[in-house]
């Protein structure tokens, strides 16, 4: 089962839709919230989970919007969780706007490992700082959502608050022993890619795991 992405060109933002059945879950809802609701409409689908890989603002604007016509639960790492109330924090103000999750939305806050039931599957966190502290990636079978940790020939910008690059390296470091090749990778920007083939031609990449050794 592979995910519906949605693309919306400021900024080159993705966001995803997985669904078994007619439930449905999301992944960064940040400027696609109204391609999202059509597609869930169009299909019949119950949306009941909303996972976040970390808290700036264009990965997660569209939570309010999304949350004006269903219910749903946001899981989060716990060291992202004040950026969903914050705007210096989430650089909501970066983009002329503000952002504060209202208070009846549900909010899970997850830890390294943490797994979430998702039909006959889970999807798993795995805590990457570096982007921010609680930068993580969501694993569901093959597919790995990585947010702004991993991308194709790129890697996470370290330079807002609560960035680093020293634990961006430890995280790919980390990430790259625990995937193997064949792991397909859905990032927050850009285009799809693998494992294997960041492992092979991501010059960034190369370099860390090298140093690593």
């Amino acid at each position: 089962m592979k995910p519906i992405i949605f693309h919306q060109n400021n900024a080159s933002i993705n966001s995803y839709l997985i669904a078994y059945k007619e439930e449905c879950i999301v992944i960064d809802p940040g400027f696609n919230g109204e391609e999202i609701l059509a597609y869930i409409e169009l299909h019949q689908l119950k949306l009941s989970k909303v996972l976040l890989t970390h808290g700036h603002f264009d990965h997660i604007r569209d939570i309010r919007l999304l949350a004006k016509k269903y219910s749903f639960t946001v899981f989060i790492h716990s060291a992202d969780k004040p950026m969903l109330s914050d705007d210096k924090l989430n650089y909501s103000t970066m983009f002329g706007s503000s952002f504060r999750i209202k208070d009846d939305i549900a909010i899970i806050e997850l830890k390294h490992l943490d797994t979430i039931e998702f039909g006959k599957d889970k999807l798993t966190l795995y805590h990457t700082p570096g982007h921010t502290m609680g930068s993580s990636c969501y694993l569901y079978q093959n597919m790995l959502f990585s947010g702004d940790t991993l991308f194709e020939g790129d890697l996470g910008r370290t330079d807002l608050i609560s960035g680093s690059q020293k634990h961006l390296e430890k995280s790919i470091v980390d990430l790259f022993g625990w995937m193997n090749n064949e792991t397909l990778v859905y990032p927050g920007h850009e285009n799809q890619t693998s494992i294997g083939q960041e492992r092979k031609n991501n010059l960034y990449v190369i370099r860390i795991l090298k140093n690593a050794k």
